[in-house]
């Protein structure tokens, strides 16, 4: 008679136990399952970040070549500025000389 209860208790442990057993296989298939989407917004990820990084880089190149671009504007107008002034000079000393015979 014990016997027959020990094993019916063990019975329905096991039974228990591969009940338990089967749900973990489904979590653990769920997981595996999304571990590819993971695997997969890691990929994407990772060819964004790529993008951003080539991005960035362009935009520096096109930064640095704009910078030249300007600063050959500045030295340019410098140049003319400089030029208008001399120039300029000249106008007032003529003017000068014209109005009052070089006082």
């Amino acid at each position: 008679m014990i016997v027959l209860v020990l094993e019916s208790a063990l019975g329905v442990l096991l039974a228990a136990c591969l009940f338990y057993c089967w749900r973990l296989d489904r979590k653990l298939s769920a997981l595996r399952a999304g571990q590819g989407g993971i695997r997969d917004a890691a990929r994407e990820l990772n060819a964004s970040v790529a993008a951003a990084e080539a991005a960035v880089k362009s935009l520096r190149q096109t930064a640095h070549e704009a910078g030249r671009d300007l600063q050959g504007r500045i030295d340019t107008a410098g140049a003319i500025a400089e030029k208008l002034g001399v120039a300029l000079g000249r106008v007032r000393s003529v003017a000068d000389v014209a109005r009052g015979g070089g006082r």
